[in-house]
């Protein structure tokens, strides 16, 4: 059960942060082209994306320690 909830929490840190690092490189291609305005998230964007990453990936390492203890009881 721990082990679903930590490849899931991985998998879907992951992709957030990958659609992070998208959109710092889109919106810097922009920039170099020449863009008056910045397509893409926006600050808060960024912001809620990276935040939900890392708050994944948190709960994908509390899922392993708890599977480590539950393993070492046994």
């Amino acid at each position: 059960m721990h082990e679903m909830i930590r490849k899931k929490a991985l998998l879907g840190a992951g992709i957030l942060f990958v659609i992070f690092i998208a959109n710092i490189v889109f919106g810097k291609i922009a920039v170099l082209s020449g863009a008056t305005t910045t397509p893409g998230l926006g600050d808060v964007g960024e912001f809620l994306v990276l935040f939900a990453a890392v708050v994944l990936f948190i709960a994908a390492c509390l899922a392993r320690e708890r599977a480590q203890k539950q393993q070492e009881n046994q």
